[in-house]
C-alpha cells in the first residue's frame, strides 16, 4: 500500500478517536446512570404533566446492564441514528432500549407549539390543557405528514379521539408520542391482541424498554429452505393480522423491510417473527363515518421506485380496506426493492418443481395491476396451503 494512503488512513483514525474522546469525558457517569438522570429530567422538568404518577427512574440502575464493553456501547449509541441499544434485564433477559426523544423532538414540538400560541420562551412549558392539546391534535392530524404515525381518514378528529381513548395516559403524553414516536402506544395495544410486536416492558420518561425478540430477518436469507418457508408463513399471517387490526383500527406498515423484522427460531425449529420498528405506520379507523361507503377496497399496485417502497397515501386513507401489507410481504418474499429476485427471501427456488406454483402466485401478487388482481388474501391463503404441504 502506498505510504500516502497509509498516512491518510491513520489520519482518519486519529480524527475518529479525537471525536470519540471529546464526547467521552473522564468524569463520566455510567450509561445506566445517564438514563436515570435523563428520566428524572424528562419526568420532572421537561414534561411533568405527562407523568402525573411517580416514575421509577431508578429502574435503569437497578435492573438494566448494557451488553459489551461500555466505551464501545456508548460510541455505537452516539452514532446510532435510531437511538437503539441492547442490554440485559436483571442480568438475564435481553432487552432493547430506545430513545423516543431523538434529536430533541419533544423540545422542538414544545417550542414550535408555544411560538404558535404566542407564549414567550421563558414561559414555554408542555401543558395538559385544552389550548395546548388542540394544537397538538392539529399537528397529529396534519394532512401533509408523510412519515411517523398518520391517523386516517385525513383530519378526522373523531378517529383520533377514539384512538387516544385506548390509552391510560394523559392526552398530552399520548399526543406527543403520536407526533414524535408512537412505538410505546402501538406496542401496548397490539401486544395485548397477540400481534407480532415486541413486548412493552418499561417507559422511563421518553426512554422505552422492550423485549428482544430475535435476530434481523436479513440473517436468515441463506437459511435452509424449510426454515425460510416457516418464516414466510409467519410473515403472511402477520400481514393479514395487521390489516385486520384492533377494534376497527387497521395498521398499514409503510416500512416492511428485513431491517425492521426479527426472527426467533424456537428449540422445536419453529419460527416466530416480530416487527420491531412500528413508528412509520398509517392507522385507519375503518368504521369512520368520514369514509365514503362506496370506497370499500383498494388494491395496491407496484410502483417503480429505486430501492424504496412507494405507495399512494390517499388510497390508504380514503378506502375502508387496503391490501398494501399483503403486497409488501409478497414483494419481500419474491424480490428486493429493486426488483432483484435473487435478493428475495425465497430466492434460489426457481428450479424446484414443487415451488413453481408458489412463485407464480407470488409473481401475480406483486405484479398484477388492478382491476386484474385476484384477491390477495386468497392468493396468500393458497401460498400458505402450499407451504403446509411442502413442510408435511
Amino acid at each position: 500500500m502506498p505510504s500516502h494512503r497509509m498516512l491518510a488512513q491513520f489520519h482518519l483514525i486519529a480524527v475518529f478517536l479525537c471525536i470519540v474522546f471529546y464526547y467521552y469525558p473522564k468524569d463520566r457517569l455510567s450509561s445506566v446512570q445517564l438514563l436515570t438522570e435523563q428520566c428524572q429530567y424528562e419526568t420532572g422538568t421537561l414534561c411533568p404533566e405527562c407523568f402525573p404518577e411517580p416514575v421509577n427512574c431508578s429502574f435503569f440502575e437497578n435492573h438494566i446492564t448494557f451488553d459489551g464493553y461500555e466505551l464501545m456501547s456508548e460510541i455505537v449509541n452516539r452514532f446510532n441514528q435510531h437511538g437503539v441499544r441492547f442490554g440485559l434485564l436483571n442480568g438475564e433477559r435481553r432487552v432493547v432500549i430506545k430513545n423516543l426523544n431523538r434529536n430533541g423532538a419533544i423540545q422542538s414540538l414544545r417550542d414550535s407549539t408555544c411560538e404558535e400560541l404566542g407564549i414567550e420562551q421563558e414561559n414555554c412549558h408542555l401543558r395538559n390543557n385544552e389550548q395546548f392539546l388542540q394544537l397538538l391534535r392539529q399537528r397529529v392530524l396534519d394532512e401533509d405528514l408523510l412519515e411517523g404515525a398518520i391517523i386516517c381518514p385525513p383530519g378526522d378528529e373523531g378517529a383520533l379521539a377514539r384512538f387516544v381513548q385506548k390509552f391510560d395516559a394523559p392526552d398530552l403524553m399520548t399526543l406527543l408520542l403520536m407526533r414524535t414516536n408512537v412505538q410505546p402506544l402501538v406496542l401496548r395495544l397490539l401486544s395485548q391482541h397477540n400481534l407480532p410486536v415486541p413486548t412493552f416492558i418499561f417507559q422511563g420518561g421518553f426512554t422505552l424498554v422492550e423485549s428482544y425478540d430475535g435476530e434481523p430477518l436479513g440473517n436468515f436469507y441463506e437459511s435452509p429452505l424449510n426454515l425460510r418457508l416457516k418464516i414466510a408463513n409467519e410473515l403472511i399471517k402477520a400481514s393479514i393480522n395487521f390489516t385486520t387490526g384492533v377494534d376497527h383500527f387497521r395498521f398499514y406498515l409503510t416500512d416492511i423491510s428485513p431491517d425492521n423484522i426479527v426472527v426467533n427460531v424456537l428449540p422445536n425449529n419453529e419460527a416466530k417473527v416480530s416487527f420491531v420498528d412500528m413508528n412509520n405506520v398509517i392507522i385507519l379507523d375503518s368504521h369512520s363515518k368520514r369514509l365514503d361507503p362506496d370506497k370499500r377496497t383498494t388494491s395496491h399496485s407496484r410502483i417503480d421506485c429505486d430501492g424504496c417502497f412507494a405507495y399512494v397515501q390517499e388510497d390508504l386513507c380514503t378506502y375502508h380496506h387496503s391490501d398494501i401489507n399483503l403486497f409488501a410481504v409478497c414483494q419481500l418474499l419474491l424480490e428486493n426493492l429493486n426488483g432483484n429476485r435473487d435478493k428475495g427471501f425465497l430466492h434460489n427456488t426457481e428450479n424446484d418443481s414443487k415451488l413453481i406454483p408458489l412463485r407464480k402466485l407470488l409473481h401475480h401478487c406483486v405484479y398484477c395491476q388492478p382491476p386484474n388482481c385476484k384477491d390477495r388474501q386468497g392468493v396468500l391463503a393458497q401460498i400458505q396451503e402450499m407451504i403446509h404441504t411442502i413442510l408435511t
